[in-house]
C-alpha cells in the first residue's frame, strides 16, 4: 500500500547576533538560537491583528478562542517579548507588535507558495493516471510511455484498461478514465477530444509458405477458399473488409476465427495454419519473414492512433507528461 505523506514544512527565522549588527525588529531584544515559527501560529496572530479581538479571529479562522490564546503564547514566548496589550476592549498591538507584523505577512506569503509549489512538484511525481489501451502488446507505445514515466515517478499509480475503441471512447467521456489510445479509421470518429498521434495500416497477411503466394496474379476472390482470422464483427476493421469484398463482388471472406486484438498467439496460429489473417502492419515487427503480407493493395486499410480526453476536462500533470513522451516518441507505427 502506497503511503501519503503530508507536507508540513517549518520555516525557520534567524535573528542578528546583536543590535549593533541591525536586529531586523527594531528595538526587540537579540538572541543567537534560531527561533521556530509554527505556521498556524503566525495564521492566528495575524487573525487577531486583522479582527483586534481574539474571539472574533478564533471564529474567522475555524478553531477555539483558547487555540489562538495559545497560539499567540507560543508565539510570544518564542520571540521574547509582547505582541498585544489584552483589555476589555480586545487585543492591541505593541509597538513591537507593529514592528512584526509584515514579516508575518511575509512568512505567511512565503509559506502558501511553498505549499503551492510543494503540491505541483508532488502531483507531477505522484498520482493516479488512468488510461485506455487497445492492445496489451509489451512493445506498443503506450506502455513503453508508461515504463518511462513509472521509472522516472515511483509515486505514481497506474490504473490499465484494454479495451475496443467505442467503450474506451465512452469511459473518457463519462470520467472513468483520463485518457486513451486508440485506432481511427476514415469515415469514423469519436464524441471525445482527438489528438493524432499516429499512423498505422491493416493488412492481410499469412505464413511465408502459404499456398496463396504460390498464385499468379490472384486477386480478391481468389481467396475463398481459404479461411480468415478477423476482428470480431463489431469492429470497424472487420466492417471496412467487409465492404472491400462487396466492392470487388467476391463472396464474404469465411471467419474461422474471430479475435478483440492480434497477440502472438494470434501470430503462432497464423504461422501453424493455411488462414489468412488481418492484422495491424506493427504487430509483424516480431516475424519477420514469417508472417507476410499479401500483396494486394485493394486490402489495405489505412488508420490513424488518437489520443481521447474529455472535450471539457482538465489536465493533470500526469496526462501532460503521458500526451508529450507519446508525441515525441511516435513511430510511423504505433500498435
Amino acid at each position: 500500500m502506497l503511503r501519503q505523506h503530508r507536507f508540513r514544512p517549518v520555516l525557520r527565522f534567524r535573528s542578528s547576533k546583536s543590535p549593533a549588527h541591525g536586529h531586523a525588529l527594531t528595538g526587540m531584544p537579540s538572541c543567537t538560537n534560531r527561533m521556530v515559527f509554527n505556521p498556524a501560529d503566525i495564521s492566528a496572530f495575524l487573525a487577531v491583528v486583522r479582527h483586534g479581538n481574539v474571539s472574533r479571529a478564533a471564529v474567522d479562522i475555524g478553531i477555539t478562542q483558547p487555540s489562538v490564546s495559545k497560539a499567540l503564547r507560543r508565539l510570544e514566548d518564542e520571540i521574547g517579548v509582547s505582541l498585544f496589550e489584552r483589555g476589555a476592549h480586545g487585543a492591541r498591538l505593541t509597538s513591537e507588535g507593529h514592528l512584526f507584523v509584515e514579516s508575518a505577512h511575509r512568512f505567511e506569503r512565503q509559506y502558501a507558495e511553498m505549499v503551492r509549489s510543494a503540491g505541483e512538484m508532488r502531483a507531477r511525481y505522484s498520482g493516479l493516471l488512468r488510461i485506455g489501451v487497445t492492445s496489451p502488446a509489451s512493445d506498443s507505445l503506450p506502455l513503453r510511455v508508461l515504463s518511462e514515466m513509472i521509472g522516472k515517478r515511483p509515486g505514481m499509480r497506474v490504473s490499465l484498461v484494454i479495451g475496443k475503441s467505442d467503450a474506451l471512447n465512452v469511459a473518457v467521456e463519462s470520467g472513468d478514465l483520463d485518457l486513451a489510445v486508440v485506432p481511427s479509421y476514415p469515415g469514423y470518429s469519436f464524441s471525445c477530444a482527438q489528438m493524432e498521434v499516429g499512423e498505422d495500416q491493416m493488412r492481410v497477411v499469412a505464413r511465408a509458405d502459404h499456398p496463396v503466394f504460390a498464385m499468379s496474379n490472384a486477386g480478391i476472390a481468389d481467396l475463398r477458399e481459404f479461411g480468415w482470422i478477423m476482428p470480431n464483427r463489431r469492429s470497424v476493421a472487420r466492417k471496412l473488409m467487409g465492404e472491400i469484398f462487396e466492392r470487388e463482388a467476391a463472396p464474404s471472406p469465411r471467419v474461422v476465427v474471430e479475435v478483440d486484438y492480434v497477440s502472438d498467439a494470434v501470430m503462432g496460429l497464423i504461422m501453424a495454419t493455411d488462414l489468412l489473417a488481418l492484422v495491424p502492419a506493427a504487430a509483424l515487427r516480431g516475424w519477420l519473414g514469417r508472417v507476410v503480407p499479401v500483396q494486394m493493395p485493394q486490402m489495405l486499410i489505412q488508420r490513424t492512433f488518437v489520443l481521447l480526453s474529455h472535450p471539457s476536462g482538465k489536465w493533470s500533470p500526469l496526462m501532460q507528461t503521458f500526451r508529450d513522451i507519446l508525441i515525441r516518441s511516435r513511430p510511423e507505427a504505433l500498435e
